[in-house]
């Protein structure tokens, strides 16, 4: 299902002022109204849609023809956020034939990319490579290598999906090469070569897998590691522990698997709902796999409930299927069984049409074995009751378990929006950022500060004023030693300076004032908030995330990702 489901869009939240209709806005600037545009686009599709009208409208009134394609194209991925793919392809077509009435061509080739992605849900494959083989012409044409290896990507993830994985694997690896010997320049920049390169890397990785061969994958995912300790935009760290985790799983290590995927989707958090719905099918297959079936049934099930998926989408939902009907049948609930196989065999058809290759006569033997598996396993029930006895029993206990499990996470959850509320109120009642932590230390380093003269005491404690108005904490190398010097002092006399004056340790004192200013900003940034958790450590001062992560909980009880989800909520 990972192979398949994704369609790849850029997500950014903004925050704007929404209250004026679309020719008001339209006098905005074309960033203001942008801004408006990302805060909705996830959230409320008639005001992103009145938004990105009034971006259209001002880009007819100031004749900017690129601007109003801009603003066509957002209205496309408006209706991708809310799944309205039918609507997102009939817009993408009007940006298709605006970008060549106008000769736009860097346009025209990004409109032939998102139709290509669309057809694979909205139409038919065919479709999708009549768009991408387009797009290779105009490429071509127009001598643009970016927009073409973009094109021979996109083909070789079709040839991926239809079958031809080798055909796959051969244009990857001459992209591959293409971009290890393209030269740096002001817009292919270090970070963008290696993100290119681990993606295709990952993608080889990904297809060796799919052939069942392991140790190529191994190979690629040897590459993969190479790059983590280079500049690489920071969800590419996690793309390692994916592919560590498939392979894992195809050795049947699904403890291994278990793991190593907890810490791709830890890298790389998402609250996306369709990151969230790969997430389900792959904790649910590796729980099926270790025949943890009531565990894989909360897994999968979970996912497709908080997921609903559309009419559109059922034929890439195969996979899903067949693990749910695996585990219900494994459990003894042959009825849900049964339900979740006749979907799998349904949207195996609808796959197999995406493909053009569909054979009635393999589905219909896939029935026919299911219903003899089917026919055994009620015969068995009804020959072992007392078997059956045992294992319902079992089944009773477990689910005890998992419902204990549910209320312990939901009494957690309580206990966390009540400590978010007890935040919210200690940052409206503070007077300045750092009166919402003020962290006092049992153990001092230095408690006796008498030898100091009080001119001293003041200059130390001026300076360091000065510097948190500079917001020098939020360096790395802010250090007692560096600060000393910056204020002119010795690190003995500061130390015991912050421990009287404070009452906390230097590090306490630095590590409140860095979570106190991500507290303030988190809630006030929008920008901010979308930054992953290692940009946001790296940002405040930390160099790991497990540091930030560590000092933010300590201070506040909360993991950074529950505060930012809940400021979200609110915002």
């Amino acid at each position: 299902m990972r192979y398949y489901l994704l369609l790849f869009f850029a997500i950014t939240f903004v925050s704007s002022s929404f209250s004026q209709t679309e020719e008001e806005l339209s006098q905005l600037s074309f960033d203001a109204i942008r801004d408006s545009i990302h805060k909705y686009e996830f959230s409320n599709m008639p005001k992103a849609i009145k938004a990105s009208e009034a971006y259209i409208l001002k880009g007819k009134r100031e004749d900017d023809k690129t601007e109003e394609w801009l603003g066509m194209e957002s209205v496309v991925l408006i209706y991708v956020n809310f799944r309205m793919y039918k609507e997102a392809n009939e817009q993408s077509e009007k940006t298709l034939a605006f970008a060549r009435e106008n000769n736009l061509p860097k346009k025209e080739m990004r409109a032939l990319t998102l139709l290509g992605d669309l057809q694979k849900i909205a139409t038919t494959v065919d479709k999708q490579l009549y768009y991408y083989n387009e797009l290779l012409k105009l490429a071509k044409a127009q001598n643009d290598e970016q927009y073409r290896e973009i094109a021979l990507n996109k083909i070789a993830g079709v040839q991926d999906l239809s079958g031809n994985t080798e055909k796959a694997i051969t244009i990857r690896k001459k992209s591959l090469k293409y971009y290890q010997n393209k030269p740096l320049d002001s817009n292919f920049t270090q970070i963008k070569k290696n993100s290119a390169i681990v993606s295709l890397y990952g993608s080889l990785a990904f297809s060796h897998i799919k052939l069942e061969q392991i140790d190529s994958a191994k190979l690629y995912n040897e590459y993969v590691k190479q790059f983590q300790e280079k500049e690489l935009d920071s969800c590419f760290l996690g793309f390692s522990y994916s592919i560590d985790a498939e392979i894992a799983y195809k050795e049947k290590k699904f403890e291994t698997a278990r793991k190593a995927y907890r810490k791709a989707y830890t890298i790389c958090p998402s609250e996306y709902d369709l990151i969230q719905l790969n997430k389900a099918y792959a904790f649910g297959k590796i729980e099926v796999g270790a025949k943890n079936y009531h565990e894989a049934i909360r897994i999968l099930q979970q996912g497709l409930d908080d997921y609903q998926v559309t009419a559109a989408e059922e034929g890439f939902m195969r996979d899903y299927y067949e693990k749910l009907a695996e585990a219900y049948k494994h459990t003894g609930d042959f009825e849900r069984a049964s339900y979740y196989f006749e979907k799998y065999l349904t949207t195996q058809a609808e796959f197999n049409k995406l493909k053009e290759s569909a054979k009635e006569s393999f589905i219909k033997k896939e029935r026919a074995a299911f219903k003899e598996d089917f026919d055994a396993l009620v015969t068995e029930k009804e020959k072992s009751q007392s078997k059956l006895n045992y294992l319902l029993l079992g089944g009773s206990i477990i689910i005890l378990i998992l419902l204990f499990l549910l209320l312990k996470f939901y009494r957690n959850k309580k206990a966390n929006e009540a400590k978010f509320e007890a935040l919210l109120a200690k940052i409206k009642a503070a007077e300045k950022p750092e009166d919402i932590i003020d962290t006092k230390d049992e153990e001092l380093e230095e408690k006796n500060n008498t030898d100091i003269p009080e001119e001293t005491k003041q200059q130390i404690l001026n300076g360091l004023k000065k510097l948190e108005e500079k917001e020098y904490f939020l360096n790395q190398d802010c250090n007692s030693y560096n600060v000393a010097k910056k204020i002119n002092t010795n690190t003995s006399y500061l130390s015991k300076v912050i421990n009287s004056h404070f009452g906390k340790n230097f590090n306490t004192y630095i590590n409140d004032l860095r979570i106190n200013y991500t507290i303030v900003r988190l809630k006030d940034d929008v920008i901010f908030r979308s930054y992953s958790i290692q940009s946001i450590a790296e940002e405040v001062g930390y160099k790991s995330a497990d540091s930030f992560t560590k000092y933010f909980k300590k201070d506040t009880g909360l993991n950074p990702s529950f505060y930012i989800k809940e400021i979200r909520n609110i915002a």
